[in-house]
């Protein structure tokens, strides 16, 4: 038997035998496609020369990049056209280092080094000579699976050569090699990227690490204790007063097996039962009411509380009325 085809999540391209305009435009769309809303500028276009080989491993892709000395401008998700999904980048530099600007910092990513960058966010990255890379996009949420924060890993050179991210270095370049005798199907070895990248970014937390995510828990639900009458207070942003990604906060309180809505809603319910109950309140309306405790919506409401407290608003009130 001959050997297997390539799997159809696999392609690759190469300049090779273009036009240098026409492979320069083909290098530009497939980078908007496939990587994120990109800006390229080869600095010596008439020696442009690159290729890349893609690979499907499970919700991963895989991108072998071969490209001369040029700037890449990642511009973000937003008022972009691109077509890339949202994910987390690992950029790994093989030959050729790479100089990169991300929140306000800049940094090298030397070879034998990886970075972890969001390709929903602006970056750019320079490269003075021709280079190698690798650049693998994961999911935001299969990722989380292993980095419960992403997010806090973001623009750190680390190594992958040496110490713990020597593994995954390894796995990285015998991935290159080829997938076709891989002893395991594409999305179990996926997991293995997820495990070694966890080991590599050291993500076995400080041992601080807990405290600190019950401090951030606990700073959640006291925002939203103090903004429940706020009918636009959300996830997001409360994620972004507090410092994390909204994926990040819905963990926090997941671990404390609530979430977001239940804990705003069961504050404004406890609330709007405190107004209920209080005499100097009784000539507010029951919309009245719950709008002053942060629902737009009466009907919204008024399910919620039968639902929480087995009777209507109106007749909660009635309950606890003064007696004659």
């Amino acid at each position: 038997m001959g050997r297997p085809s390539p799997a159809p999540e696999d392609a690759s391209w190469t300049s090779a035998g273009l036009g240098k305009r026409e492979a320069l435009k083909e290098w530009r769309e497939w980078a908007v496609s496939t990587i994120a809303p990109i800006e390229v500028t080869v600095f010596d276009q008439d020696a442009f020369a690159a290729r890349w080989v893609s690979h499907g491993i499970g919700q991963l892709r895989m991108l072998q990049l071969h490209a001369p000395a040029q700037r890449v401008t990642h511009t973000g998700a937003e008022g972009s056209s691109g077509r890339a999904a949202p994910s987390i980048q690992l950029v790994y530099a093989r030959r050729g280092a790479l100089k990169t600007l991300m929140g306000g910092r800049r940094f090298t990513v030397e070879p034998g080094q990886f970075v972890l960058l969001d390709n929903t966010r602006f970056y750019q990255m320079e490269m003075d000579t021709e280079h190698e890379a690798i650049d693998l996009m994961m999911p935001q949420g299969w990722l989380e699976k292993y980095l419960p924060d992403p997010e806090a890993l973001l623009a750190r050179p680390i190594e992958a050569r040496s110490g713990w991210g020597a593994p995954l270095g390894a796995l990285l370049e015998t991935m290159l090699a080829g997938l076709d005798d891989a002893p395991l199907p594409r999305p179990l070895i996926a997991e293995q990227v997820g495990h070694l990248l966890g080991l590599a970014t050291g993500f076995h937390e400080p041992a601080e690490s807990s405290r600190h995510r019950g401090q951030l828990a606990r700073q959640i639900l006291r925002r939203i204790e103090s903004g429940y009458a706020d009918p636009d207070l959300s996830p997001e942003a409360v994620a972004g007063e507090v410092g994390i990604s909204k994926r990040y906060l819905q963990t926090l309180l997941a671990g404390s097996n609530t979430s977001f809505v239940q804990e705003l809603n069961a504050m404004r319910l406890d609330r709007a039962s405190d107004m209920l109950s209080d005499p100097r309140a009784a000539a507010l309306p029951v919309a009245e009411v719950a709008f002053r405790s942060g629902f737009l919506d009466a009907g919204y409401f008024t399910r919620l509380f039968r639902k929480r407290f087995g009777i209507t608003p109106r007749e909660w009130r009635a309950g606890h009325a003064p007696q004659s």
